[in-house]
C-alpha cells in the first residue's frame, strides 16, 4: 500500500501493510487530531475505489482522482441532522438501505461517518449493528472519533481499529497546568489536585491539557520501564518515585475517558470533579 503522510504513526503503517489488498468491511479510526483522522479516512476510501491492478491507491486512476476531489459517486460522506449534526434514525436507515445497492463505478462503496463521539448516539449505533453483523460484500464503513470507547463494544468488536498518535498544538501555560495536575495526583493533600483541575475552564483548553497529561503519564511509564521521556524528563522521574506500572495504565485510561466525556459535551466542572476523584482513588488502591 502507498501510505499517506502520517508522521510518527509507524504502527499504523505496519497495520496497513498487513492488510495489503484485503479490505475489512468496517474500520474505526480514533486518536490523533481530527485532521489526521480525516486524512487517513480519505486515504482508505481512495484505496477502496482505486482501479489499479498493482499497489493501491495509485493516485492517478479515475477512481483515485475522483476520490481526491471528493466527488466519487461510491464514496458517501455522512451528514448529520440539525445543529448538532446527529446521525439520527432516518440518516442511518438511508445508509443501511443504500449500502445494499451495488457500487456505481467501483468495486466498493465507502461510507464515512466522522466525529462519532458526538454525532453517533447509541440508538443509531444499535440500528447500524445488524448491518455490521451481516455486511454487504462490496461495502466499507469508516468511522472516525476522538476515542473508540464512544462506540458500543458490539460495534468495536466488528470493526478493524486504527489508533493514531496525537499531534497537538499547545502553549506553555497548558503544559504547566498539565504538570500541575499530574503532580497533584501524587500530592499528600487532595486540595492541590482540586485547585489544578478547577482550571480546566474551556473545552479546547481542557482537551489539550488532558492530552498533555496522557503524554506526561506515558513519559513516566517509559522511564519506569527503563526508556526515555519525550516531553518532560524531570516530571517523568518525579512520577516514577510514586507510581507503579498499574497506576500509569489506569491513570491514562481515566484521562482518555475524561476527554471522551468532554467531546460528548458533558459539563466541564462535572468532568473535572469526577477526574479528580478517580485520580485519587487510583492512588488509594495501590
Amino acid at each position: 500500500m502507498i501510505f499517506p503522510e502520517i508522521k510518527g504513526n509507524e504502527k499504523i503503517k505496519e497495520s496497513l501493510a498487513k492488510l495489503q489488498s484485503r479490505m475489512p468491511h468496517a474500520i474505526i479510526i480514533d486518536g490523533g487530531s481530527a485532521q489526521l483522522r480525516e486524512t487517513l479516512a480519505d486515504h482508505l476510501a481512495m484505496w477502496a475505489v482505486c482501479e489499479s491492478d498493482e499497489e493501491k491507491p495509485c493516485g492517478v486512476c479515475k477512481g483515485c482522482k475522483l476520490a481526491k476531489a471528493k466527488s466519487h459517486s461510491d464514496i458517501y460522506y455522512a451528514k448529520g441532522e440539525g445543529k448538532t449534526e446527529i446521525y439520527n434514525k432516518d440518516i442511518m436507515s438511508f445508509i443501511i438501505k443504500d449500502a445494499y445497492i451495488k457500487p456505481y463505478i467501483s468495486e466498493k462503496k465507502v461510507y464515512i461517518l466522522s466525529e462519532c463521539d458526538r454525532k453517533f448516539p447509541v440508538i443509531s449505533q444499535n440500528i447500524f449493528l445488524k448491518t455490521l453483523e451481516e455486511p454487504p460484500l462490496d461495502v466499507l464503513f469508516i468511522m472516525t472519533c476522538e476515542s473508540g470507547k464512544s462506540l458500543l463494544e458490539t460495534i468495536r468488536s466488528r470493526a478493524f481499529s486504527f489508533t493514531l498518535e496525537s499531534e497537538i498544538s499547545y502553549d506553555e501555560e497548558e503544559l504547566d497546568l498539565a504538570k500541575e495536575i499530574v503532580t497533584g495526583i501524587t500530592a499528600r493533600s487532595e486540595m492541590e489536585l482540586l485547585k489544578a483541575t478547577y482550571k480546566l475552564d474551556s473545552r479546547n483548553k481542557s482537551l489539550n491539557v488532558l492530552e498533555l497529561i496522557i503524554m506526561l503519564l506515558r513519559d513516566g511509564l517509559a522511564v519506569y520501564l527503563g526508556g526515555e521521556a519525550e516531553l518532560d524528563e524531570d516530571t517523568a522521574r518525579t512520577l516514577c518515585k510514586k507510581l507503579t506500572k498499574k497506576n500509569y495504565i489506569e491513570l491514562i485510561e481515566i484521562t482518555k475517558d475524561a476527554k471522551t466525556k468532554i467531546t460528548q459535551n458533558v459539563g466541564l466542572k462535572l468532568v473535572s470533579t469526577d477526574l479528580c476523584a478517580k485520580y485519587r482513588r487510583t492512588l488509594w488502591q495501590r
